[in-house]
């Protein structure tokens, strides 16, 4: 792709080889049986069955459920042929999920896999991609086939408008500080249904202002305010005073002015009038602000308020609490498979490559066409479309057994390889591949071994680079669950832990839940949950108004 901006098309071709993993284990007596395999293993043979699953996918972009398909009832080979397109304000950090669930009555349908997609993965040699990808992270298996299609617009947006819509905005400064505003106040902060507070007890007089603490330690959580829609939210501060009702002041930080995963100083002005709605509920900032705005006549700025922070791209744990219906608590549940099959970082980062950065820069000054001057072989490395380096995915390669006549000299598994056991080329053809692969930084198992020869070159790549030293591929850097801009507390403490993997049993339907009446129980639990809301929000006159459904393949 040329530009970050663009349309992407998904289909969802079919399914091949569905099942269900027994979850039970073995079923009978084994006695007399010893010898015999304790439950059937192999790609299975049939197509139709009681035992398989009713089986429909849905496709998730950045976090957000927009398409869900038909279901196939009790098939092994699904065909769907079903898909989607939207609007990518940035194809270097945008991932698509791909969720396969079975469709049950009076329980949750279970996730039987998981495909999370990264375009800057998948489209790292084309722009277009048709390809086979198993299925993880649920009480299946399979594989799916699954085509992408990116059409990049001529158009470059500012940074700040390429993020996402669903993250969380994060403090990151140990203390916020208010100039020229000197009253003794409660801090609260909200947007878009979530809500923070820093009491009094934590605020503290300066020479010029007051400060609130905010440094967060292991029997505190970090203040973090998940976002839904991020680019119509802004985070608003109230100023509450002891005996009093009303907010005294306010402050508004627009989220859609910052850039996805980087800290920014903050530096807005403090507010006072009253009518506090028509300042909160309208666009209204330092730049554009007019005292003869209609309600604003007494608008006066009394402070300013400082601190760090960042908005923080994608889901995290704080998303639980938005968990209102039916989609949004399968969309919480992909994101969790996701994290915790570890296919997926919690942070979201763009990923570039300096080398296809300047083929793209080469490409818009030569007519946008790199591969006109180049030879046949060089052409067909771009138009692969297996262009992954599986080394080491199956083992040892034999070949690192073998001379170069390909006569076997050592023995698998009890001598040591003759050459590297994952890429046992590099020892002799490394340097007849060093002009030709380098130079497009096309990464497959052909050169994957020339990315370790410079440091700098490899600096460059980002989490593009295969580390073969290590034996880990491309993909690891993006599946690794700890991000080099880790979260506090997210994840880390023991805490944590024990609850994910308690999640994950659920999920997978083990330990109480491989039980029927159980899982009935959880889904009418979590059913009287979501109908008491949706009583409340009737009753209390929610805001909300009519949202759209879900696109299916009949419509909303």
């Amino acid at each position: 792709p040329l530009w970050p901006s663009g349309i992407c098309s998904i289909v969802v071709h079919q399914i091949v080889n569905l099942e269900l993993d027994n979850v039970k284990g073995t079923e009978g007596s084994r006695k007399g049986r010893e010898y015999e395999p304790a439950k059937p293993s192999g790609e299975g043979t049939d197509e139709e069955g009681a035992h398989l699953p009713t089986s429909y996918c849905t496709i998730l972009y950045n976090d957000e459920l927009i398409y869900r398909t038909r279901a196939k009832a009790v098939s092994s080979q699904p065909i769907f042929n079903a898909g989607t397109e939207r609007f990518v304000r940035d194809w270097r950090s945008a991932v698509i999920t791909v969720t396969v669930r079975d469709s049950r009555n009076r329980e949750h349908d279970p996730i039987l896999g998981v495909v999370p997609l990264k375009l800057s993965d998948v489209m790292e040699t084309s722009s277009q991609v048709t390809r086979w990808y198993p299925l993880d992270g649920g009480i299946g298996f399979g594989r799916i086939r699954i085509s992408l299609l990116f059409r990049s617009i001529e158009t470059r947006l500012p940074p700040n408008m390429l993020g996402w819509d669903v993250g969380t905005f994060q403090f990151l400064s140990e203390r916020i500080i208010a100039t020229g505003y000197t009253h003794h106040a409660k801090l609260k902060m909200r947007t878009g249904g979530s809500i923070g507070k820093i009491p009094r007890t934590q605020c503290h007089k300066t020479d010029n202002g007051l400060e609130w603490d905010v440094q967060h330690n292991e029997k505190t959580e970090p203040i973090r305010l998940p976002v839904k829609y991020r680019y119509r939210s802004p985070v608003v501060f109230e100023f509450h005073l002891s005996g009093k009702r009303k907010a005294d002041a306010h402050a508004i930080l627009w989220l859609q002015h910052l850039v996805d995963n980087e800290t920014t100083e903050i530096d807005i002005p403090i507010w006072r009038t009253s009518a506090p709605a028509r300042l909160t509920q309208n666009y209204i900032t330092e730049e554009n602000v007019d005292k003869a705005m209609p309600g604003l006549e007494d608008l006066e700025e009394v402070g300013r308020l400082k601190f760090t922070g960042r908005f923080k791209a994608g889901m995290d744990e704080s998303h639980e609490h938005f968990v209102a219906d039916n989609d949004s608590r399968e969309t919480y549940e992909t994101w969790e498979a996701c994290v915790a099959e570890g296919v997926r970082t919690r942070l979201v980062e763009k990923e570039m490559p300096d080398r296809v950065q300047a083929l793209h820069e080469k490409s818009l000054t030569e007519g946008r066409d790199i591969l006109k001057e180049e030879e046949p072989d060089e052409k067909q490395k771009w138009l692969s479309k297996q262009g992954t380096d599986w080394s080491g995915a199956f083992g040892e390669d034999p070949k690192a057994y073998m001379d170069s006549q390909g006569r076997k000299r050592r023995e698998p598994g009890a001598e040591p390889p003759l050459h590297d056991p994952h890429n046992p080329s590099s020892d002799d053809d490394s340097s007849s591949d060093d002009d030709s692969s380098n130079d497009l930084g096309i990464l497959d198992a052909d050169n994957a071994q020339n990315q370790g020869g410079n440091p700098g070159e490899r600096a460059g790549r980002k989490s593009y680079a295969t580390d073969t030293t290590g034996g880990r591929s491309s993909y690891d850097s993006y599946a690794g669950t700890n991000s080099t801009f880790s979260d506090p507390n997210t994840g880390g403490s023991p805490k944590n832990v024990n609850q994910q993997n308690k999640r994950t049993e659920e999920r997978k339907q083990r330990g109480l839940m491989q039980w029927k009446p159980a899982r009935n129980l959880k889904f009418a639990k979590d059913e009287g949950k979501i109908g008491l809301r949706k009583i409340k929000h009737k009753l209390t006159g929610g805001l909300n108004g009519r949202q759209p459904g879900v696109e299916t393949e009949t419509g909303s």
